[in-house]
């Protein structure tokens, strides 16, 4: 990391109007193939510093600049469903982030403005960042553009990259496997452009005088916060987490793509046919972390159907080949289950309390979502998810169903639906409410949907992934601050009303490391300074009688 220096010059950095057109420089390679450098644009240092930046594709002929990521081909082909007859294809795809990418260092501390067109048999492409702050890598989606297999869809979006960003990428890709095709890509700068030639480096503030949250709330419930192995390793964010909060949830580690290990289930096809191959390395540092610092861990997630790599899916795990029968795929699920729990359960005995044994099944147009999940095993997968679960989970250990929006009113009503056999077969314990919501979301409906849980289910209640964006307005920050301090005493005066609500987890720990990171929704700003957020969850329980 190049983090130990502020290099003075940034504070007399040019400033440019951008957002216009502007024309780039291109590679000459006719095909990217291998693992090659190539730069994006070819500028000199003096008009690096004074003209702000653009990415620019069309994929008129075979020079191009996109790079690949992972294991693709990336190929210029005619195509005559493109505007100018010409596309890039990308092919051979093995995980869900394998696609195009550009680097986009130079747009450090400016917004940028994404766009491209697309087309495909996956259901969608997004358009997506990833960069390094504070040794944590993060991953973001700036658009998702819905796709067709025989025509073009356009989608752009913005976002606005940290000052103390590094190793910043713009890149393509979609959750299902299929090659996509793109027409024109583009990224430039919105607004006025500042040039930083390094990432700032951020300066933590001392947060050991901070009231704890953990303390505060523990009458109430346990308020835990989501973690990444690289933020554990930097001091002042571990002194911050075991400060403030008695729970916590990795982010990504325990996820089906961190666990499942497709090069030893492929190796042995005959061993592992039924029990796919699993690996525990990405998980270790968090939970020796959680054991050794007090905090109890929630795992998520076990049954998912994005971060979940489609191999798994298939005969003899083979994308290439059909899809697995249900007696299979229900073998795979309870294996997978079975080794999860009881490998965590022998290494760490008590410390994963809950489980989300399913993560967001129900479909955003409404019913089931049809994952790849439902399409082998049936729309029973959840209730035989579930009662793998418990099969093997110990006695003291709390299974959730976990979903975004699940506060609205259709949603909701889906959600009873199919967890309702769940519950009367006793095999559920506890509603996960993600709860990314903003400003603006109405705090009495979020609150009556969960006294409903408990009225039709008869479910414990966790708030799992809690982050509140901000409002437009040069006041936002107050306004969030009053946000959280209203919807956090409205949690409390349920709780004593009887509702159980038993956890509030913040999904993250400062804005920076945020999944929305541009958004600003959580509670410490990158430098760990508290903000009015933070004041506003003290305030709710202080001002309780």
């Amino acid at each position: 990391m190049k983090l130990n220096r502020i290099y003075g010059f940034m504070l007399s950095a040019l400033m440019l109007s951008a957002c216009t057109a502007q024309t780039p420089v291109q590679d000459t390679a006719a095909e990217t193939t291998a693992e090659t450098d190539t730069t994006v644009d070819v500028l000199s240092l003096e008009a690096e510093k004074t003209e702000a930046p653009v990415i620019s594709d069309t994929f008129s002929d075979e020079s191009f600049n996109a790079e690949k990521r992972g294991t693709v081909i990336l190929r210029y082909t005619e195509d005559d469903a493109a505007a100018d007859k010409g596309a890039l294809r990308i092919f051979n795809r093995n995980n869900s982030w394998d696609g195009a990418q550009y680097n986009a260092d130079k747009f450090r501390g400016n917004e940028l403005e994404a766009e491209g067109s697309f087309r495909s048999t996956n259901p969608n492409v997004r358009i997506s960042i990833q960069y390094t702050v504070n040794d944590n890598t993060t991953y973001n989606t700036i658009a998702t553009v819905n796709t067709k297999e025989a025509s073009y869809s356009k989608g752009s979006g913005k976002y606005i990259v940290p000052k103390n960003a590094e190793n910043i990428i713009v890149y393509v890709e979609s959750d299902n496997l299929e090659d996509i095709y793109i027409d024109d890509f583009s990224v430039r700068v919105c607004g006025e452009y500042t040039y930083y030639p390094e990432a700032v480096a951020t300066e933590f503030v001392d947060t050991s005088n901070y009231p704890s949250l953990k303390e505060e709330y523990k009458d109430y419930f346990r308020i835990g916060t989501a973690t990444s192995p690289n933020l554990l390793k930097k001091e002042p964010y571990a002194e911050l987490i075991k400060a403030q909060y008695n729970s916590m949830t990795m982010g990504n580690s325990f996820k089906p793509d961190s666990i499942l290990d497709h090069n030893k289930s492929v190796r042995d096809i005959e061993k592992y046919m039924y029990s796919p191959a699993v690996k525990f390395d990405a998980v270790k540092t968090e939970l020796d972390f959680a054991r050794d610092n007090g905090l109890t861990v929630r795992g998520h997630t076990l049954v998912w159907y994005s971060q979940t790599p489609e191999w798994l899916f298939y005969k003899n795990y083979d994308i290439g080949g059909e899809l697995a029968d249900r007696e299979t795929m229900l073998a795979r699920m309870e294996n997978y289950i079975k080794n999860v729990m009881e490998w965590t359960e022998e290494n760490y005995p008590g410390l994963v309390r809950a489980w989300d044994v399913v993560n967001e099944a129900a479909d955003d147009g409404g019913g089931m979502r049809k994952s790849l999940w439902y399409k082998t095993i049936g729309e029973d997968y959840i209730e035989q998810a579930f009662m793998f679960a418990r099969k093997y989970a110990p006695e003291d250990t709390k299974l959730f169903y976990n979903d975004y929006n699940s506060y609205q009113t259709r949603k909701q009503n889906d959600i009873i639906t199919f967890l309702r056999p769940v519950a009367e077969a006793g095999n559920i314990d506890g509603i996960g409410m993600q709860s990314h919501i903003n400003v603006n979301i109405n705090i009495t409906q979020y609150m009556t949907a969960l006294q409903k849980y408990y009225d039709e289910l008869g479910l414990e209640i966790n708030v799992t992934e809690l982050d509140v964006c901000r409002g437009k307005g040069d006041n936002w920050q107050k306004e969030q601050g009053d946000y959280f301090k209203r919807f956090m005493s409205e949690l409390i005066e349920l709780r004593k009303k009887g509702l159980p609500i038993t956890s509030v987890t913040l999904w993250g720990i400062s804005d920076t490391d945020s999944w929305i990171a541009s958004d600003y929704p959580l509670i410490f700003n990158d430098d760990l300074s508290r903000k009015p957020a933070f004041d506003g969850m003290i305030e709710a329980v202080n001002s309780q009688e």
